[in-house]
């Protein structure tokens, strides 16, 4: 009962419907690496990152339940699209009509918990009795729904803002390793899914429903079977989770829980670069790194249209290498196991585990900047940044991240300008911290030995297994307590260590 790229198949079950709300907007997302729940067969499916980077979205329509008949919307006029790194998010303008209203009162109503999709598979890959999606040919609806797939889809509407002259921007906004199909075996397979918990249809007066409530991390590992003997979630799943967000953090998906202002809310350096799931298996991954490269020069690319000498050259020395990938764990032991069972144990996981794991995610990332070249200190850290960002624009990077030591930050936070008359002036607001500068995103890593300024979508990726929290009998069993353990496997592939230098003397 597995399906197959150029197999139609049906996943929803059709009912009528339709929506209405004058200046609202129902917004959605088709998630990437997300699990689905068990589809008839015993098989699950999960849509892999830029699946539907280069989908036709010709016909795309915006329905309920799938009924063309109950029109919501038409790509790209009063459908949006935008393809993000949590999935590809949509967004439509309800029509003024008894079908909008519909739809409205339904969401409201719990009636409609779900958003959906229809698709056309171009390739896939089979990983155990899980699908994965590869990439998506056409995208032909996307829906409101009373019948998820995917468990605990959430549905929203959002309000426009009261002053029509401040435009609502839609915030809607890594590779896969095998196929089993060519794009030509699936011009006619037609599907349709549900959106995960990480998608939804998006409000402003925040009301949602939702089949469940949003998990934690430690819900999530109870929900996979924990304090079973190991329980293990997807890479996707603990990053949702894992990470302490800052309304600055624009380049993860939507936060869980705002963090302080305090600057190591601003923590850990490995959420700048791009993440990409790797398989439990995976011992290590290939990396296209590039050790050296030389730009043509401005005076020679402009040439006349008549000219027939050769044309100028730039240059790159490029190696494919092997990259392992390393064991990130931590244990925390002599539990008692009647708190195992407890909700006691979830600051164990919340706090004291993900921490240390985040800390040593941050540690294989910086790993790597070390090999990056340094940039002499000069008269102040923010004239060093910015001379680093010179060098780092003269190589023909875009310079978007700076990556602080505690010390720095703090030295950022009570900057002055001077001393006159025994006051000092602070070059920023005092009792606040420090913005971004440079319109560098800042983030503040306690194991960073060098402050380091990067172009962070050129550097490199990260690695990331699935995550597993295991428990173990400590003492033989004798003690009436286990040990509990949070691991992974991950790693750093440096593409252009010239992307990132340090701020050093040497």
């Amino acid at each position: 009962m597995r399906p197959k790229p150029g197999a139609v198949e049906d996943r929803s079950a059709p009912e009528a419907g339709a929506p209405i709300v004058d200046g609202r907007k129902l917004r959605g997302l088709i998630p990437y690496g997300v699990e689905s729940r068990e589809m008839p067969g015993g098989w699950r499916e999960v849509i892999d990152p830029g699946a539907l980077a280069n989908a036709d979205l010709s016909d795309l329509i915006a329905t309920r339940e799938h009924d063309r008949a109950r029109l919501l919307g038409r790509h790209p006029t009063t459908l949006t699209t935008e393809d993000r790194d949590d999935g590809f998010a949509w967004a439509v303008e309800l029509p003024q009509s008894p079908v909008g209203e519909d739809v409205r009162v339904a969401i409201e109503r719990g009636d409609l918990r779900a958003s959906s999709w229809r698709q056309v598979v171009a390739r896939d890959y089979w990983n155990g009795d899980v699908r994965h999606v590869a990439e998506i040919s056409h995208l032909l609806d996307v829906t409101v729904t009373a019948a998820p797939a995917y468990a605990a889809a959430a549905a929203e509407l959002r309000s426009q803002p009261n002053n029509p002259g401040i435009a609502q921007e839609d915030t809607m906004g890594t590779e896969p390793e095998k196929t089993t199909e060519t794009a030509a075996a699936v011009e006619t397979a037609t599907e349709e899914r549900s959106a995960p918990p990480t998608g939804g249809l998006q409000g402003e007066d925040r009301v949602t429903v939702t089949g469940e409530p949003r998990r934690g991390l430690a819900d999530e590992f109870r929900h996979a079977g924990f304090p079973g003997e190991t329980a293990t979630i997807p890479w996707q799943a603990f990053e949702d989770r894992a990470v302490t967000w800052t309304p600055s953090m624009d380049l993860l998906n939507q936060p869980q829980r705002q963090a302080g202002a305090f600057p190591f809310d601003q923590r850990y350096a490995w959420p700048a670069l791009a993440r990409v799931a790797v398989d439990a298996a995976a011992t290590s991954v290939l990396v296209l790194s590039q050790t050296a490269r030389s730009l043509a020069s401005a005076a020679n690319v402009v040439r006349a249209v008549d000219s027939v000498v050769a044309k100028p050259e730039t240059g790159s020395t490029i190696n494919l290498i092997t990259v392992p990938l390393k064991q990130v764990a931590t244990i925390q032991s002599a539990i008692p196991n009647i708190v195992l069972e407890q909700p006691a144990i979830n600051t164990v996981i919340e706090q004291d585990l993900r921490l240390a794991i985040n800390e040593g995610l941050d540690k294989v990332l910086l790993d790597t900047v070390t090999a990056s070249g340094f940039q002499t200190l000069g008269a102040n850290l923010i004239l060093t940044v910015r001379s680093a960002m010179t060098t780092l624009f003269a190589g023909g990077y875009n310079p978007d991240t700076l990556i602080l030591t505690p010390a720095d930050a703090a030295a950022l936070d009570v900057l002055v300008s001077g001393i006159a008359s025994g006051t000092a002036d602070f070059v920023f607001n005092p009792g606040q911290f420090s913005p971004n500068i440079w319109n560098l995103t800042k983030r503040v890593s306690k194991t960073v030995p060098a402050s380091v300024v990067m172009d962070a979508s050129a550097y490199g990726k990260m690695y990331m297994s699935p995550v597993s929290l295991a428990r173990f009998e400590n003492a033989s069993g004798t003690t009436n307590t286990s040990n509990v353990r949070l691991e992974l496997n991950a790693a750093c592939g440096a593409e252009r260590q010239a992307a990132a230098i340090r701020l050093a003397a040497a």
